[in-house]
């Protein structure tokens, strides 16, 4: 991913670079791989409740679906924040500091522009949480995506300051890397609730089944 070499020290931690860099790269695994876990539930989750419809009760009251562009601009947002900490990544690597200073700051500074998109969205959906299956789906899309990006604008910031302080280097740059990878990555799981909450509305299954009515005695 980077020009790593065992001779040079982390000027963080004192210890190998290659050693800092084994370690870095299992937390931003890790963090896929929660990312990926909660995303597949909720898209598998998604698709059951939407093909099944019990009760009829996943279309919203009177069909008051989310408008479709929050979804698409906030993807897009997010795909163009990870281009960006990649490129400055590159320049990095290439000795050009001031590359990742810009890109790093683009990254982090889109972001934060799409994480406002995403909560004024969650707070202007046309139905509440608990308005059938469609809606809670939706919302949990919504607030698991805005509690990725800050996740990462932690992190971006994180990759600024050090690049800052000249911690990051061509030969110790493998953090900016990892960083830029998660970055793509959760533009991805946004491309993937996009398409769902936008293509899957009306329910196929018009003869929905009836599980009862629960009430109390």
């Amino acid at each position: 991913m980077s020009a790593v070499t065992d001779n040079q020290l982390s000027p963080t931690t004192g210890e190998p670079v290659s050693v800092v860099a084994s370690r870095n790269k299992m937390g931003i695994w890790l963090c896929i791989l929660s990312s990926t876990t909660g995303s597949v539930a909720l898209l598998v989750a998604y698709s059951y409740l939407w093909s099944l419809n019990v009760n009829s009760s996943w279309a919203p009251p009177n069909n008051a679906w989310a408008e479709l562009w929050p979804f698409w601009a906030i993807c897009v947002g997010e795909v163009i924040a990870g281009v960006a900490m990649r490129w400055g990544w590159k320049g990095l690597q290439k000795g050009d500091r001031n590359r990742m200073l810009a890109g790093s700051l683009i990254c982090a500074i889109v972001l934060l522009v799409v994480f406002v998109g995403q909560i004024i969205q969650i707070a202007t959906f046309p139905f509440g949480p608990s308005d059938g299956a469609y809606a809670s789906c939706t919302f949990w899309f919504a607030f698991s995506n805005a509690g990725w990006i800050a996740l990462t604008m932690f992190l971006v910031f994180g990759i600024f300051n050090r690049t800052l302080a000249r911690r990051l280097t061509p030969g110790n740059s493998s953090h900016a890397g990892l960083v830029g990878m998660w970055v793509i990555w959760i533009s991805g799981v946004a491309l993937l609730g996009a398409i769902f909450t936008t293509t899957m509305h009306e329910s196929p299954n018009t003869n929905a089944p009836d599980f009862g009515n629960f009430q109390e005695p």
